[in-house]
């Protein structure tokens, strides 16, 4: 069977986005230090020990794409708010990106911040643009293996794919093709979450809802709106308060 494929959105915030992680790592300050993969020097602050650092790795949904200021109406930004006044946010979210490129340009400034809580939502851009689930799940396998290696008691909660079938830029395609890719997206997902014990977030099950709140998607139909990034937030939390830390 010929291979279902679909458009994406594009944006021009992906450049913009890669200068602010470049000097964000450069300016995380100066307690110790780091390399690049290029072996260039970082200083790096430890943040104090009465605070939560959390890192949010992830596509334009973790930047924010959909509101009218990505910076402040992201999902990222409400999860910290939930959290509490004590947590340090570092948003790594680009628009576009891979899991693949992931790897290579947001893990490093992650391992860099020494977080103690790191969301993964990097799943919908490689199943649009038919990344082979094989390859998918090698890559996140190895961005959960370095995550742990780098602090085994970090806590660590990935996103799987919601249910696409039920957004507006995906309603001339084939569902039922598009519905199995989902699945085997989200088994894959399950696997290797499991294996690296970290958490699952169920967005396939828990935001099914959008079946009956289509406020919660943006003018684009693809990307949620305000209140729907602020739904996703309460996802987050919600599996974070149900698995507490030992």
């Amino acid at each position: 069977m010929q291979r279902e494929r679909y458009t994406h959105f594009h944006h021009r915030l992906a450049p913009l986005q890669l200068l602010f992680l470049c000097l964000l790592f450069l300016s995380l300050a100066s307690c110790g230090s780091s390399s690049t993969p290029s072996g260039l020097a970082v200083s790096i602050q430890q943040a104090p020990a009465s605070r939560l650092t959390y890192v949010a790795l992830g596509a334009s949904d973790t930047f924010g794409i959909g509101t009218d200021d990505p910076q402040t109406q992201s999902w990222p930004v409400d999860l910290a708010q939930q959290l509490g006044s004590s947590v340090r946010l570092v948003n790594l979210g680009i628009p576009n990106i891979h899991l693949s490129n992931a790897l290579h340009v947001e893990l490093p400034i992650a391992l860099a911040a020494h977080p103690q809580l790191v969301t993964v939502w990097l799943a919908v851009n490689d199943l649009a643009d038919q990344v082979p689930v094989s390859s998918y799940a090698n890559d996140l396998d190895q961005l959960l293996s370095s995550l742990h290696a780098s602090n085994p008691q970090m806590r660590i909660a990935v996103a799987n794919v919601p249910d696409l079938t039920l957004l507006p830029h995906f309603q001339n395609v084939n569902q039922q093709v598009l519905s199995k890719q989902i699945v085997a997206y989200n088994t894959a997902i399950a696997t290797i979450v499991q294996r690296h014990h970290a958490l699952l977030v169920d967005l396939y099950q828990r935001w099914h809802e959008l079946a009956t709140h289509p406020e919660y998607i943006s003018n684009d139909g693809f990307h949620p709106s305000v209140i729907g990034y602020a739904r996703i937030a309460e996802i987050f939390y919600q599996v974070l308060q149900e698995n507490p830390q030992p």
